[in-house]
Formats: structure tokens, C-alpha cells, sequence
């Protein structure tokens, strides 16, 4: 049995910066890149359900993505893995979701900005990840449609609810990152929150400051 299973898009990213253009992996390869970065023992799977590539612009003086547009993706034979966490990359990008009611152990999930999310599909979810730039319906639907907690996070903090129980997370105000390009950083966000997740110890509230201490340490590298 793996650790953590990687499900979703496996993409050679063009990123346009300006005047600079350069390629790289996306998101799965981020998330993967990240655990083996926290913690390079972690045994993990790689499911790829499309494989394809993507654009993504980036607004620097607002520093973010503001854009991202598949050009193609090309359906793959989904592989199942057997891991203590099956985490969705992109839920709502999805071509398929057939698989995700088999899935065992712990599931997490991700989206995006772009597709309307299957909220039936939110069920089987026991954490969701949202980033605020990417929030297409209310928090509280989200929260009445996830089996277990909706993680609604920035570059300060974040909301996080399972429906009956909800508290907030402020990074302290003197490690907010300012004026630098956070591309990437739900990618990093979810592999800290994964990592502790998968070791265990405390609770969902000391991961979740775990994950926004380390990203930001990453990213403001």
C-alpha cells in the first residue's frame, strides 16, 4: 500500500511571465515535487486520468495566475492504487469521476478555477482544498455537499468548516508574503497539509498552520 496516490492532470505547462516564456510540469508533478521535498520517504503513486498540455499567464504586479486554459488533454486508463490517502488534483477538470467511489482510505481534493464542481461527487471527500482566487459557489455549499472539511485558504490565512464546526487560521502579519508570484503555492499548501495528515499527530488545526508556515518558507525562498 502507497502513502498517498496522486489522481489528475499530468501537463507540460507554458508559462507566460511578461515578456519571459518557459515550460514545466503541473500540478501533479508540484504536489509530488513538494512531499518528496518535506519528506523524501513517503511512498507515492502516480494516477494520471489526462495527460495533456496547458497555458498560464501570470499578472505580476498583482502577483498571481489570473489565467490558465488547457490547449489538450488526452484521457488516460485510470490506475488504481491502493494508498492510506487518494488525493484529486483539480476535482472539477476532471474528465472522469467513476472512480473516486472506490477509492480507499482517506480522500482529498483540490479545484480549480473554470468547470462547475460536481457536488455529488463532494461526498466521498474528506478534505477539500479551495484557494480564494479559485471559489466559484458559496463556502457553505461546499460545506453542506463535503462528506468532511472544506479548506478555503490564502496567502493570510484560512476558513475551514465541516459543516458543524468552523474556525479560522490568520498567518501573522509579518510573514504575509507581498509583491511575489505565488504560482504553485495550493500545490504546495496541500502537500504540507497531506504530510502531516498522513503522519498523524494533532489535529486538523495544527495542520493547518503547519501548511501555511511551510508554504510560505518555501515560497518566499
Amino acid at each position: 500500500m502507497k502513502d498517498i496516490a496522486l489522481y489528475g492532470h499530468l501537463t507540460i505547462d507554458t508559462i507566460i511571465d511578461g515578456d519571459t516564456e518557459k515550460k514545466t510540469l503541473g500540478s501533479m508533478a508540484n504536489v509530488w515535487k513538494a512531499l518528496l521535498e518535506i519528506d523524501p520517504t513517503i511512498d507515492i503513486g502516480l494516477s494520471p486520468i489526462d495527460i495533456g498540455q496547458a497555458l498560464i499567464y501570470i499578472d505580476k504586479p498583482a502577483a498571481k495566475r489570473y489565467s490558465k486554459v488547457n490547449l489538450s488533454l488526452v484521457q488516460h486508463q485510470v490506475k488504481m492504487v491502493s494508498s492510506k490517502i487518494s488525493h484529486l488534483i483539480y476535482l472539477n477538470e476532471l474528465t472522469r469521476n467513476d472512480f473516486i467511489p472506490v477509492l480507499d482510505g482517506i480522500i482529498t481534493a483540490d479545484i480549480c478555477a473554470g468547470k462547475q464542481v460536481n457536488m455529488e461527487i463532494l461526498q466521498y471527500v474528506d478534505y477539500l482544498f479551495i484557494s480564494d482566487e479559485d471559489i466559484n459557489d458559496s463556502f457553505l455549499e461546499y460545506t453542506n455537499s463535503t462528506k468532511g472539511w472544506v479548506i478555503l485558504h490564502s496567502a493570510s490565512g484560512s476558513v475551514v468548516s465541516n459543516g458543524e464546526e468552523k474556525f479560522f487560521y490568520k498567518l501573522p502579519e509579518e510573514l504575509i508574503l507581498k509583491n511575489v508570484n505565488v504560482l504553485g503555492a495550493g500545490d504546495i499548501f496541500a502537500s504540507c497539509f497531506l504530510y502531516k495528515l498522513l503522519e498523524g499527530y494533532g489535529d486538523i488545526r495544527d495542520w493547518i498552520e503547519y501548511a501555511h508556515l511551510t508554504t510560505t518558507e518555501i515560497i518566499g525562498k
